[in-house]
């Protein structure tokens, strides 16, 4: 089934300046050229409200799944993503695109507009798809966002950073509330349920095209 959302014109995708004013710098970032990423080694985001992981690798079903979180991820070592820059940064803010790896190949987290929970209008679900590898499919882009200053726990991985995602062409920002959907609007820096922690000592690096 051809979805609709893919014959909307990317012209009408909201730009990531839409976000509160508030939203600090991006991990890493120094200046508008620094703020691109390419962690394919492997990360994980863990949600900071309740402490689990977004499901990912070894811990979810494959292409078509949707998005969600599990508990005792860290402890197993599991659920690796990677962020990969997918669009060049804006505001010095990097556009990733949030994988990881299946028996389907490689899988990107996408929005899926108008089927979040019903009881938050307007907000979107949340999807494992075919990566858009040349970064054309919008609704796999998410800008993040430094919610918080970074804080050293003492955690071999490296600091803990906070970070909202948000999702441009459909307004909405990452949130592990109910199951792992897209809350419509621009991200808050204090709901715990829209911020993941990443424990990394990785940078950000220039942005190196397609």
């Amino acid at each position: 089934m051809i979805r609709v959302r893919k014959l909307v014109s990317k012209r009408l995708a909201k730009p990531a300046a839409v976000m509160t004013a508030a939203l600090a710098m991006l991990l890493g970032g120094t200046s508008t050229a620094d703020a691109a990423i390419y962690w394919d080694d492997g990360i994980q985001l863990v949600a900071q409200a309740n402490q689990q992981c977004l499901a990912a690798e070894y811990d979810f079903g494959g292409v078509n799944s949707s998005g969600t979180t599990v508990p005792g991820c860290m402890a197993r070592g599991t659920s690796w993503v990677q962020l990969n820059s997918g669009q060049p940064d804006s505001g010095g803010h990097a556009n990733v695109q949030i994988m990881t790896q299946s028996g389907s190949g490689t899988l990107c987290l996408g929005a899926v507009a108008g089927e979040g929970p019903p009881q938050i209008q307007g907000s979107a679900a949340t999807r494992w798809e075919t990566c858009e590898l040349d970064a054309r499919d919008w609704d796999q882009i998410w800008t993040m966002v430094t919610a918080a200053p970074a804080q050293n726990v003492g955690n071999p991985s490296g600091s803990k950073h906070f970070i909202n995602f948000y999702n441009g062409y459909y307004n909405v920002c990452l949130d592990g509330g109910i199951g792992v959907y897209g809350f419509p609007g621009g991200c808050s820096t204090t709901n715990n349920w829209q911020i993941w922690n990443i424990y990394t000592n990785k940078t950000s690096e220039p942005w190196r095209g397609w």
